[in-house]
Formats: C-alpha cells, sequence, structure tokens
C-alpha cells in the first residue's frame, strides 16, 4: 500500500486501459484514486451525520429539509425545495407528505399559482429543527475535534470550490 503522500492525485484516468485493481498494469489499485477517496471521505461523513440525525428522530434529508424551510424568510415551492435538496421532484413530494402528515410543515395552495404550494414551516417544525440542529452541532463539534477546526474550514472552503467548479460542467 502506498503512503499516504504518494496515494494523493491519482487521477481515475490512470485507469483507463487498466483494471479495476491496477495490479496488471503495475498502477496502484482503484481505491487510491481521488475520486474515490473523496467518495469514502463524503460516505463517511454522511454515516456521521445520519447517526445524528438518527438520534434526532429524523433522516439527513428530513434535517437538510428543515434546516431550508427554517432559514427560508418566505414560504417556498415544493420545486425550491427539489433543487435544495437536490432530489427529484417525486422523492421531495414523498419527503413533503411525511412533513405535513407529522404536522412539521404546512402545504398551503399557492393563491397566485392554484397548481402550487406554498411550504412552510410549523411550530412543531421549528421545535424539531431545533432538536435536529443540536444533534448535527454535537456531531460536528465531535469532528472539529478529530480533525481540527481550521483544517475543515479550509476543506469545506475547498469543497465550495469544486461544488461551484462542478455546477459549471454539463452533465
Amino acid at each position: 500500500m502506498p503512503a499516504d503522500s504518494e496515494k494523493r492525485g491519482i487521477p481515475i484516468s490512470a485507469y483507463r486501459n487498466g483494471s479495476a485493481n491496477g495490479a496488471a498494469n503495475g498502477l496502484p489499485s482503484l481505491q487510491d484514486s481521488t475520486i474515490h477517496r473523496l467518495l469514502v471521505g463524503s460516505h463517511r461523513l454522511a454515516g456521521h451525520l445520519n447517526t445524528a440525525c438518527d438520534q434526532a428522530g429524523v433522516s439527513l434529508p428530513l434535517a437538510r429539509a428543515l434546516q431550508f424551510l427554517a432559514s427560508a424568510t418566505e414560504p417556498v415551492t415544493p420545486t425550491q425545495l427539489s433543487r435544495e435538496l437536490g432530489r427529484s421532484p417525486a422523492a421531495t413530494s414523498e419527503l413533503i407528505k411525511r412533513l405535513v402528515k407529522s404536522e412539521q410543515i404546512t402545504a398551503d395552495v399557492d393563491p397566485d399559482d392554484r397548481r402550487s404550494f406554498k411550504l412552510m414551516l410549523t411550530d412543531a417544525g421549528r421545535a424539531k429543527w431545533n432538536e435536529v440542529r443540536g444533534a448535527l452541532e454535537q456531531a460536528e463539534a465531535v469532528i472539529e475535534r478529530g480533525y481540527g477546526g481550521h483544517r475543515l474550514e479550509a476543506l469545506a472552503g475547498e469543497l465550495d470550490e469544486l461544488v461551484t467548479a462542478l455546477d459549471k460542467v454539463p452533465a
């Protein structure tokens, strides 16, 4: 296994003509690729956040919906919520149904466009978001202690730049 310093920056294109493990052509394993390492980190981070959300009794997508609705200065549409969450309209619709059923949001017909709804957090939804936020803040504190607050902030800045660059790439 290569040392960490030797693993850095191996592009996925290095495996274009090789096997998945790279051993047949003398390359390091695919697991050492930059993209794979980013995916593993993302998965591990999501796992920590999912655990925090589970402790608060919600899923991570539901927590993100509560966060978005709690920070909104006016009612939002299902389309806006779907875009914010990066989920399909169908998946967002199911999420909205769960939130309405649990009385955490209201979904009132939009008076300007009767085909759409306006979503708003209820007092119960705001209380749930505060509970979830507390659990997520605790998870973040654990991650910061293990990785370092400044390093985590720098990494987040780099990821922001990656997201911006990816948003410019055609799908």
